[in-house]
């Protein structure tokens, strides 16, 4: 080989190492910006104790376990599928707290990956890998709710990006093999019969879908064969026949009852005022308070509106990744047509639009990289997107940990000495009603009235040694545990310590556990009002103190209604 051949030569292998480094670097940087992800969540697990509303899911996976079956929530007639996946963990690592959060962790880790898979498809790489990297790590209220087991809403949304994708797949043009056509067919139908079953909101994701379908049947670029047809619906069916056979006649999924604020122009409101700065990342939950002030947060959030407005003019104009398009334009009408969506302090009802906000975030920023021709150096528009894609990920990184030093569960409780402390992490965050329960139970009281929200977290915590419910049958979720408490010859009742309030407070995290709570509106029941009823009432007792709580143990059964009505406990009338 010559000299001049070997010098030419040598730029190129020059170049291919520096890629070959970049690459490698680039791996680093993706797994450092996904272990960030996975440590956040991971704290949070440690440091917030599990409600009675996570605690259901729980305890419906035990009963799954051992062959009893649920199509919903307990107590409701819509949330299904997810408290399936909580059972067949159980099965694999055991029944704690800590499994049980894990769940929608890894959920939302595969909802993740197929956000990237989306991108990929829609944009390229550079936009599939930062898109699924910004999803993962922004904003901070959805990965606070990535830890919360709600039963239903992180498989829902699974399963709707995974109907999305094959969505996409069906409306690809390029010829396939017809056994790998007709599937995609079926697995479009089943994956959205089954998040059907796990909610309705999946029709944020199933109508763009469908549109796009349906317009690129239209338009014949894809064929749909009735064979093709006849699979998707018999897979629809198929995978919402848990939600079609317990609402088969009445449909009372479609019946959510009166709700509190169901205006259309109210929710409209929320979406603009809270939900959506917070799904931007520039309100905190609950307080909804602004994480750079008001007016500045308000003028980031018409900033970002502003470019995302832009960004979808010009993907309808390249008639590119429409169904983001179509699914952009009609949430904001979805959500307010919602009657739930009234409550918007943990963000809950906004989160199917994060991964869609994350793929325009991502997209956009790539767009406008290789728009700008004046960067220093020689950049590749590969290169450009990448390092644009880089920048909206740390923006949206900064974001959250800008959040997680302002709220909990991530800060220290300032509240209470003992673990004002950011190092405080425990493997089970309900450890604190253990020793409550092997108290009862050591003596005989293993059937307990005590507060909605205290109920289903000791059950699950005392893995069924002890059964409690709240006294009121409009707070109870399952009514067999109701029916226990009721036919037991000495039930106890739990409340927090009147002389400990704040300790009970602190360790459950809530300031609602005494019986006939469940909301800020109600009246709860006081031990001195039950000692009160049961002197009146010739009822022997025990007055039995359990640290930051107090049981009483009843010697005798009774029927609780009349005390309960006497003292007004529930709900206060509204004025």
């Amino acid at each position: 080989m010559t000299a001049d051949a070997l010098l030419a030569d040598q730029p190129l292998t020059v170049e291919g190492a520096s890629r070959r480094v970049v690459r490698r670097l680039a791996g680093v940087g993706v797994a450092t910006l996904a272990s960030v992800g996975l440590v956040l969540r991971l704290w949070a697990l440690g440091r917030q104790p599990v409600n009675s509303d996570e605690a259901v899911v729980g305890l419906m996976a035990r009963q799954i376990l051992h062959g009893h079956t649920y199509a919903f929530y307990w107590g409701q007639h819509y949330g299904g599928v997810e408290p399936y996946v909580v059972a067949a963990f159980f099965a694999l690592f055991g029944q704690s707290s800590f499994t049980l959060g894990i769940v929608p962790v890894v959920l939302d880790a595969v909802a993740a990956l197929l956000v990237w898979r989306i991108g990929r498809r829609l944009f390229g790489p550079e936009v599939g890998v930062g898109a699924a990297l910004l999803f993962w790590v922004w904003p901070e209220v959805y990965v606070w709710q990535s830890t919360l087991e709600y039963g239903f809403r992180w498989a829902a949304l699974v399963l709707c990006l995974a109907a999305l994708l094959v969505a996409l797949r069906v409306v690809d043009p390029r010829p396939r093999p017809g056994a790998l056509a007709r599937s995609e067919w079926l697995a479009l139908g089943v994956l959205a019969g089954l998040g059907w079953w796990a909610t309705p909101e999946v029709v944020y994701y199933l109508l763009p879908a469908a549109v796009v379908v349906l317009v690129e049947l239209v338009r014949r670029r894809v064929r749909a064969r009735p064979v093709d047809v006849a699979l998707a619906a018999a897979g629809a069916v198929l995978g919402a026949l848990p939600w079609l056979w317990d609402n088969v006649p009445g449909f009372a999924s479609l019946h959510l009852g009166v709700q509190p604020d169901p205006s259309v122009a109210s929710h409209g409101n929320i979406l603009r005022l809270h939900v959506l700065p917070m799904m931007l990342g520039l309100q905190l939950p609950v307080s909804g308070r602004f994480l750079v002030g008001t007016d500045a947060g308000m003028a980031l959030e018409y900033a970002a509106v502003l470019a995302g407005v832009v960004w979808l003019v010009t993907l309808v104009r390249r008639r590119q990744a429409l169904v983001l398009v179509v699914f952009t334009v009609a949430f904001p009408f979805l959500y307010a047509l919602s009657p739930v969506t009234w409550y918007w302090q943990d963000g809950r009802y906004g989160v199917f639009f994060a991964p869609v906000a994350a793929l325009l975030a991502t997209s956009g920023a790539c767009a406008l990289a290789e728009r700008l021709r004046a960067l220093p150096g020689r950049r590749s528009p590969a290169d450009r997107r990448a390092g644009a894609a880089v920048l909206a990920v740390l923006a949206g990184l900064g974001l959250t940990l800008a959040a997680v030093a302002q709220v909990a569960p991530f800060t220290p409780a300032r509240a209470d000495p003992a673990r004002a402390t950011w190092t405080t992490w425990h493997a089970d965050p309900l450890a604190f009603l253990l020793p409550v329960a092997r108290a009862l139970e050591a003596r005989g009281a293993r059937r307990v009235y005590t507060g909605y929200w205290l109920a289903y977290t000791l059950t699950f915590e005392s893995k069924g040694a002890v059964v409690a419910s709240d006294a009121l049958p409009a707070y109870v979720r399952y009514a067999p545990y109701l029916a226990a408490v009721r036919a037991a010859a000495r039930p106890a009742w739990l409340f927090a310590n009147p002389s400990a309030a704040h300790a009970a407070a602190v360790a459950t995290g809530l300031s609602l556990v005494d019986p006939g709570c469940a909301a800020k509106t109600d009246r709860c029941l006081e031990p001195g009002e039950l000692e009160a009823w049961l002197t009146a009432h010739r009822i022997a007792y025990r007055v039995l103190p359990l640290h930051a709580f107090l049981a009483v143990l009843v010697e005798r059964r009774f029927d609780p209604a009349p005390m309960l009505a006497a003292y007004h406990v529930g709900p206060l009338p509204r004025h």
